[in-house]
């Protein structure tokens, strides 16, 4: 009888590699190019995710949901959140980027109208002080419901930032230097590690920008938002995949004190 006991991890996966587990996944969903981009400069672009339908319930439910620019702790507002992060792309890029039984950190959503001004450079692993980690953990998806431009307000990037791992400075803040727009159709998701320094082009068109921001963390890190309220309806409702998304693989997250019977399991995925 094949024992039923998962076997230890003793090694830890280096940042740029690609679980055996995981490989086949991401094969399948066409995504090796998208690892290689976040591994080696720390950001890439996936379109047309969801379909077209989608991205434009998407962004009906974001503007009727928001007020003053944007709106948080979406994923209990709308079946339509659960759907996105629940996409099979995104969950493939966050194994890939913040590594096994990670967890949602936040949904929340921005709406920026004509003359909406840049929000300021800045690195999302705000949370953490420099020198950052070499694996990365935090990963930022914002869905664009509208298209990318940099006279439309697009996330501008700072290549080469990540490398330095540390946060940008009040000069570099300024001058933003060797910023660059990052491009792209409605439906694409734009995804960065907490590493790249990014901010935002001031909108100077009509019209707005619709954004479905959406972070995922490595299970090590305090999540964004709680949603421990809603946990158990939203578990019922979308199963494991979502479990796993609000802590339930994690052995400490337990009203009862630790729960030993899932200890190996969360070892074995904070290495990987």
């Amino acid at each position: 009888m094949q024992d039923p006991t998962p076997k230890r991890y003793t090694d830890t996966l280096a940042p740029a590699a690609i679980s055996d587990e995981l490989l086949p996944v991401v094969e399948d969903l066409g995504l090796l190019d998208n690892c290689r981009e976040l591994a080696g400069r720390g950001w890439t672009v996936v379109e047309n995710v969801g379909g077209a339908e989608f991205t434009a319930a998407l962004r009906a439910t974001i503007l009727s949901l928001s007020s003053k620019g944007g709106a948080n702790m979406l994923l209990s507002k709308d079946k339509i959140f659960a759907e996105a992060v629940l996409q099979p792309e995104l969950l493939a890029l966050a194994e890939f980027s913040v590594g096994r039984g990670f967890l949602l950190s936040q949904v929340a959503a921005s709406v920026r109208d004509k003359g909406s001004p840049c929000i300021g450079l800045h690195a999302d692993h705000n949370w953490l002080p420099a020198p950052f980690p070499e694996h990365n953990m935090l990963l930022t998806a914002c869905w664009a419901c509208d298209e990318y431009s940099e006279d439309g307000g697009a996330t501008l990037i700072v290549p080469g930032s990540g490398a330095q791992r540390r946060h940008p400075n009040e000069q570099e803040c300024v001058e933003m230097q060797g910023a660059i727009a990052v491009e792209c159709p409605a439906g694409s998701v734009v995804l960065w590690d907490g590493n790249v320094w990014h901010s935002n082009y001031p909108r100077i068109v009509d019209g707005q920008r619709v954004v479905c921001h959406i972070t995922y963390s490595r299970l090590m890190m305090r999540p964004v938002e709680n949603y421990a309220l809603v946990k158990t309806e939203l578990v019922e409702l979308y199963g494991k995949p979502m479990a796993q998304l609000l802590g339930d693989d994690d052995f400490l997250d337990s009203p009862n004190g630790a729960d030993y019977s899932k200890l190996l399991q969360t070892f074995n995925n904070a290495k990987r």
